[in-house]
């Protein structure tokens, strides 16, 4: 019996940790989220993840968000935190050759639109959107696309932005640029171009506007994929300010 009790108490906090994958419909068919709620959240961050944008989530389950997430997921455990969650594409939005044509696209575009909404009923809490490397195309036409689609937001960051990254006005949404002062990744994602369209914005807002710098890590190996463009060895840093942009405006107690 105690043995049995112990296996059910390991199951019963084991499937705590996973994250719930919920499809959410749209007017272009399901797409895949991950989802890790915190019953003490004060606001919910949703992620737009670079690369191809395909992970297939729904069939890994992880015990705990990817990337810098993994570090704010541990923070939103000891208290007031936050609500994740993963957008995973049924399709390849692009990555090799520099083809992110996909990002562009008004069912991307569409799905985006259909997971905000549907966080936002679910959770009643404010949104913060944050998008890495390629996702930040992905957050950049989404503002672009409508005035409307910055107030379901609360805030926005664009991390390791793309250089193709363009945001056109009015905008009154806070925004947060980071970037590390290294990245390699610079045919792609160049620590100037990322100053550039900072101040451009800037100008823009009429919230605030802000540009942090990432400065420690490791280098690591392919320039697109690993070292100071992912923040490795940098991750309780890029989370730190991550967190702060957040907290700041919403844990006021």
């Amino acid at each position: 019996m105690k043995k049995l009790l112990v296996v059910l108490v390991t199951m019963f906090i084991y499937s705590l940790s996973m994250a719930e994958i919920i499809q959410v419909p749209g007017p272009d068919g399901e797409t895949t989220t991950a989802y890790w709620a915190n019953p003490n959240s004060k606001a919910v961050l949703i992620f737009m993840p670079g690369g191809d944008g395909a992970f297939n989530m729904s069939s890994k389950n992880p015990a705990k968000p990817p990337w810098v997430l993994s570090k704010l997921y541990d923070a939103s455990q000891k208290g007031p935190g936050l609500d994740l969650v993963f957008i995973d594409s049924p399709y390849s939005l692009g990555m090799r050759g520099g083809n992110i044509a996909p990002r562009y696209s008004k069912d991307h575009l569409s799905r985006m639109l259909s997971v905000i909404q549907f966080y936002k009923e679910k959770t009643k809490k404010p949104l913060y959107l944050i998008g890495h490397s390629n996702g930040t195309i992905s957050e950049a036409e989404f503002l672009n696309q409508s005035p409307d689609n910055q107030k379901l937001l609360a805030g926005i960051i664009f991390s390791g932005s793309r250089n193709e990254t363009s945001i056109d006005g009015p905008l009154n949404i806070p925004i947060l640029f980071l970037h590390h002062e290294n990245d390699a990744n610079g045919r792609w994602t160049s620590y100037s171009n990322a100053e550039s369209l900072y101040k451009k914005v800037k100008a823009l807002n009429g919230a605030p506007t802000d540009f942090l710098t990432i400065h420690g890590g490791d280098a690591g190996g392919d320039p697109s994929t690993s070292g100071y463009h992912m923040y490795e060895g940098s991750f309780d840093e890029a989370a730190n300010d991550i967190w702060n942009f957040i907290f700041k405006q919403n844990i006021t107690n």
